[in-house]
């Protein structure tokens, strides 16, 4: 018993420690001042899509801003996917001059599919598009987006015209409650710290799902998927593996999307992404690993092993839980190194904490997510509490056959654009 428990310790110990010691060695290198300039020709032709599902409160923001690009009108198309839409997003888009493809298909729903939809249509038809970009129907996109993507697309294309890249993904709303807020500052460092470190030591940086760009060439030899919940990861996975494509990253494009304000809107989401991401965890990351070390493929490792790595309110849920753990085994007494060991555990809170606020600095996280750092437990709790009654919520999906495309509830945007942009230390022109 004495050994079992404390070889427990010492497992939540290595994986606190080791967790951490990445997340730091990331930070330290996107902290690197660095500059990249092109000067390419920007001359890329562009079609952007939007993938739509009864999206009538938000759509109208995002094409305004897409139609206020600092790029010639000539060279980009926006297309709108209206995937089982009973609402006016077609309406809306039409009046606005945007092309609508309608989509009714009342089995394979959801974002996946919409996008295989639209992107096959795009290739076999006459579309001029060198490049597609994809982008939510609840973003604000920089002005000069595909001005940056353009640069980027010049410089980093290989010699069968290949591809990817991911544009900075961060939230709009942030002054919109503490949950907007703190996951604004998540974002700066899932979405922007972790890539830029990532993009420095030659690692691909994943996909996010919105404002993504991948060349023509590589999108109709490498087809989107649609039946899976984490098509982003999945695809991005699929072009390391298959393709020998890294996503490069691209922080000064930059997209704002909206974040949850309460507590139903958060769960929908999260439940979405984090179930996802449990099921690749589950079923790729093992097999990813190994392939990795017998191909010798650094990216793919990296990959796989961010799949390991837990988010950092469940990382710190592990490390109180660790303390908790010591502190029983030093009552019934089947810990004897009680102190070192509540050392350790103080030492892997302080450094975790190092990193979030290190982050900050680095992405130029906005006030409104270092006041939210304040409710962070609180989230921590929600969020394990949403793990323990998932199983419960699946049952009751399953009784009632729930097929929807299951979206975050929107509210209006607030405005056309954010109050201010990033000031991050280590932005690159």
């Amino acid at each position: 018993m004495v050994l079992i428990f404390n070889f427990v310790l010492l497992l939540l110990g290595v994986l606190a420690y080791t967790s951490i010691s990445y997340l730091l060695v990331l930070l330290v290198v996107a902290a690197k001042r660095e500059k990249w300039v092109s000067n390419e020709p920007r001359d890329t032709p562009f079609t952007i899509i939007i993938p739509a599902h009864n999206e009538e409160i938000v759509i109208a923001t995002t094409l305004e801003s897409l139609l206020k690009q600092e790029y010639p009108r000539e060279l980009f198309s926006i297309v709108v996917v209206a995937d089982n839409c009973s609402d006016r997003t077609s309406e809306i888009a039409h009046g606005l001059g945007v092309f609508v493809l309608e989509r009714a298909n009342l089995v394979e729903r959801g974002k996946g599919y919409a996008l295989a939809f639209a992107t096959n249509h795009l290739l076999e038809s006459s579309d001029p598009a060198g490049a597609f970009v994809i982008v939510d129907a609840d973003t604000w996109v920089a002005p000069d987006f595909l001005n940056k993507m353009s640069a980027r697309l010049k410089a980093q294309t290989d010699s069968r015209g290949y591809c990817a890249l991911q544009g900075r993904y961060g939230v709009l709303n942030a002054s919109e409650g503490w949950r907007a807020a703190l996951m604004s500052g998540a974002f700066d460092l899932f979405n922007h710290v972790k890539p830029m470190g990532r993009e420095r030591l030659k690692l691909g940086v994943g996909l996010k799902g919105n404002g993504m760009v991948f060349t023509r060439s590589l999108m109709a030899a490498a087809p989107w998927k649609g039946d899976s919940v984490t098509e982003d990861i999945d695809y991005a996975l699929d072009l390391v593996r298959h393709y020998d494509v890294r996503v490069g990253y691209v922080p000064e494009a930059l997209v704002r999307a909206q974040m949850p304000t309460t507590s139903e809107q958060a769960t929908s989401q999260r439940e979405r992404w984090e179930g996802g991401r449990y099921a690749l965890l589950r079923t790729k990351a093992i097999p990813l690993i190994a392939e990795a070390i017998r191909r010798r493929n650094a990216v793919l490792f990296d990959a796989a092993i961010d799949l390991f790595l837990p988010p950092l309110a469940e990382l710190a849920f592990l490390i109180v839980g660790w303390a908790v753990l010591i502190e029983v085994g030093s009552y019934i007494n089947i810990v004897h190194w009680a102190t070192p060991w509540l050392w350790a555990c103080t030492g892997a809170f302080v450094a975790l904490l190092m990193y979030i606020l290190g982050g900050f600095a680095v992405s130029g996280a906005s006030k409104e997510a270092y006041v939210a750092l304040l409710c962070a437990p609180f989230y921590a709790i929600w969020k394990i509490c949403l793990y323990a009654a998932k199983p419960f919520r699946k049952r009751k999906a399953q009784a009632s056959g729930q097929s929807e495309w299951v979206r975050t509830e929107r509210t209006p945007i607030s405005g056309q654009s954010p109050v201010s942009e990033p000031k991050a230390t280590n932005e690159l022109d």
